[in-house]
């Protein structure tokens, strides 16, 4: 009987010590899983305002402080500016767009999980307008 008994208490040994590791290791990956869900706040806000003269201003808002690259394309896929900016938590830069062609542009704001974009045109127009003078 003493050696059955020693089988059996060796026996619940081994399964409490399997049930215990398996709740220690469930415990372990639902950790690590929570860990990568990422809690950096989405880039939001992105604005872009007409300062008038073919001047903008670009804003968005970053709240995680994370790398953002900031730049402008046209139609084409040409850069014509390119920036990289962390640190802040809301980005604020003013553009003179003056020396673009006539054409269609984008604002585009890449971090490591997102890209958000602005589209806008360049339109150059001509009123052309007539004015009666005083009869005297």
């Amino acid at each position: 009987m003493k050696t059955n008994t020693k089988k059996l208490m060796k026996a619940i040994v081994v399964v409490i010590a399997i049930i215990a590791s398996s709740t220690i290791n469930g415990f372990a990956q639902s950790n690590a899983s929570a860990g990568k869900v990422s809690t950096l706040e989405k880039v939001s806000n992105l604005n872009i305002q007409n300062l008038g003269g073919l001047r903008f201003k670009l804003t968005f808002e970053n709240p995680s402080k994370q790398k953002a690259q900031v730049y402008l394309l046209d139609k084409d896929r040409t850069v014509f500016y390119n920036e990289y900016t962390s640190g802040n938590a809301v980005y604020l830069k003013a553009f003179n767009l003056s020396n673009l062609v006539d054409g269609e542009y984008t604002f585009v704001v890449e971090t490591a999980g997102e890209k958000i974009t602005q589209n806008f045109v360049i339109r150059t127009e001509i009123n052309r307008d007539v004015t009666l003078a005083r009869n005297r």
